[in-house]
């Protein structure tokens, strides 16, 4: 899927991508009338920040985050899973992808990963055409729930990361992780597990068509983390 915006903000992560962008600072897209920039964020690099450091609208971007955190959970509308339900119009096969893909696969052999269907790769990057500097490998689990994992070879796009250290909620193999929940009302669901190395943003989620709570929420999670942990980059 083609990127229009020169940053954007997922969660406690802050991707940017450098065209057009300064090396030292990089514009916050906010909705509002002014924005503040991130100061010395280098491009091609991983910085990590306390939210006392940010400027007051992405500050309060994080705490927020970091209060739906502490609930377990954040509920959004049907319509959100009605958008994911989409991914299937972008769906490739690898051969069409591979080629024109700046990233080097994630090895997942010899993981859980080998027992789910594999239904495809969605490609993304700064053009719909590419070269493709982000994939997302997509599988259904025997029981039938969505598991997406994503990687973003954000050096190669032009891009830096800053992670926010109070939001970080978990690790994976040792390194800072954010972990969310989204909800509908009809209780589908749809965990998500994001983490950086110096190399590539990966993001894993798991989509169940089951209201996930209590124990059953806190066993999907550390499953979750343990398959991420299984990923060798």
């Amino acid at each position: 899927m083609e990127r229009t915006l020169k940053s954007m903000i997922f969660t406690t992560l802050l991707f940017a991508t450098g065209n057009g962008a300064a090396a030292d600072t990089v514009p916050l897209p906010f909705s509002g009338k002014h924005s503040s920039p991130v100061p010395k964020m280098e491009i091609g690099k991983v910085k990590r920040l306390s939210k006392e450091e940010l400027p007051p609208e992405l500050k309060a971007v994080v705490e927020d985050d970091i209060a739906k955190s502490r609930k377990g959970y954040e509920d959004v509308s049907e319509e959100y899973f009605d958008y994911l339900d989409g991914y299937r119009n972008h769906l490739r096969l690898e051969d069409d992808v591979l080629p024109n893909l700046k990233l080097t696969l994630a090895d997942i052999a010899r993981t859980e990963f080998e027992n789910y269907e594999y239904e495809g790769m969605i490609p993304g990057g700064p053009t719909i055409a590419g070269p493709w500097t982000s994939v997302t490998r997509v599988y259904r689990r025997p029981d039938g729930v969505l598991i997406k994992l994503t990687e973003w070879n954000f050096v190669a796009d032009g891009g830096a990361i800053v992670i926010i250290d109070e939001v970080m909620n978990k690790r994976v193999s040792g390194v800072p992780a954010f972990l969310s929940v989204k909800v509908a009302p009809s209780g589908r669901a749809i965990t998500t597990l994001t983490w950086a190395t110096d190399k590539k943003q990966y993001t894993l989620t798991a989509e169940d068509n089951a209201r996930v709570r209590g124990a059953r929420r806190l066993n999907n999670q550390k499953w979750l983390i343990k398959l991420a942990e299984s990923i060798r980059n």
